[in-house]
């Protein structure tokens, strides 16, 4: 499984079972949506709402839909240390049972003319905190010292390179290491809740 494929499917999780339910004919709109508010353009109000009419759709599958098609644009735009290939993105939607209709009109969206701006659009709404791009460990273990008594206790070094060029280096004893890994896979887990919750919110005006 490649990194992207893993990310995609953390940030979507249980909402991939309703990726065979989407359709050419609503998800076009749909991802016009997702690109307007990637790019902070104006949003008519309650357009979720007339697409639910249109289609004859639940209101809450089309929230969900939405939600799935911009989670889908975020991950893949957001991933920019490392670029997906188009085959890449592809194969992987194909895996997840997405229409090939849908998958064309996601890839075209990503991969043209539109690229450069939704880059700039997303850069814009995260662009307030640094980045981490790197994270280089190694850890250290003191056989013999005549002035600290941690000998033979291991401890780690850390080094985080973040995406404006600061870099910051410390020092890490195992059960602060712990700590560390756990406070943050509890706020990914946190984040995703938000996320799915309020992904819908992104179309308000």
């Amino acid at each position: 499984m490649t990194t992207f494929q893993s990310q995609l499917l953390y940030a979507l999780g249980n909402r991939t079972k309703v990726l065979h339910e989407l359709k050419k004919v609503f998800v076009r709109p749909l991802i016009q949506i997702a690109v307007k508010a990637i790019t902070e353009e104006h949003i008519e109000e309650g357009i979720l709402d007339r697409i639910s009419q249109k289609y004859n759709i639940p209101e809450e599958s089309v929230d969900e839909y939405y939600s799935v098609i911009y989670t889908i644009l975020k991950v893949h735009l957001g991933r920019l240390s490392q670029n997906v290939k188009p085959t890449e993105f592809k194969q992987t939607l194909d895996e997840l049972n997405l229409s090939s209709d849908c998958i064309e009109d996601l890839s075209t969206v990503i991969y043209g003319q539109k690229r450069p701006e939704l880059l700039t659009g997303l850069i814009n709404r995260t662009k307030f905190y640094a980045h981490l791009i790197s994270c280089k460990w190694h850890v250290d273990i003191i056989i013999s010292s005549s002035i600290l008594n941690r000998v033979l206790e291991p401890h780690i070094l850390m080094e985080w390179t973040f995406n404006n060029g600061e870099r910051q280096i410390f020092e890490l004893s195992m059960s602060k290491f712990h700590q560390l890994r756990h406070t943050v896979a509890t706020l990914l887990v946190e984040m995703q809740k938000v996320e799915q919750q309020c992904a819908s919110k992104n179309i308000c005006s």
